[in-house]
């Protein structure tokens, strides 16, 4: 899993996610999102492109959850958009939506950041 800042207006911080998302394949102690914003960076509004995202295991959803609940910790927000059939599948049958602000396409993640 690659995590990395596509663009940062000061305001909403984009990052993209690339390849098989699993926290196994990282340091236990090792946060992309925290290594790329710092630990303050839960505080802000996030778009998460998973677009190049191949797939996504238990651990994987387990990493999103996490990241979900700091950025709410923190008073920040994050939208997971642009999610590959595959990867969306796995979401909806662990009924995800429930829990992430999830959009279709970078306008609608937008709103919602937003909003």
């Amino acid at each position: 899993m690659d995590v990395k800042i596509v663009t940062d207006d000061g305001n909403v911080v984009r990052l993209l996610v690339s390849g098989r998302i699993a926290q196994k394949q990282t340091d236990a102690d090792d946060e992309p999102i925290a290594k790329l914003l710092g630990k303050e960076g839960y505080g802000r509004k996030a778009l998460l492109d998973l677009g190049q995202a191949e797939y996504i295991d238990s651990s994987g959803v387990s990493w999103l959850l996490v990241a979900h609940k700091r950025f709410r910790s923190a008073g920040g927000k994050i939208v997971v958009y642009n999610i590959p059939p595959l990867v969306l599948n796995v979401l909806k049958v662990l009924r995800m939506q429930l829990v992430f602000d999830l959009a279709g396409d970078e306008n609608e993640a937008v709103r919602k950041v937003e909003g």
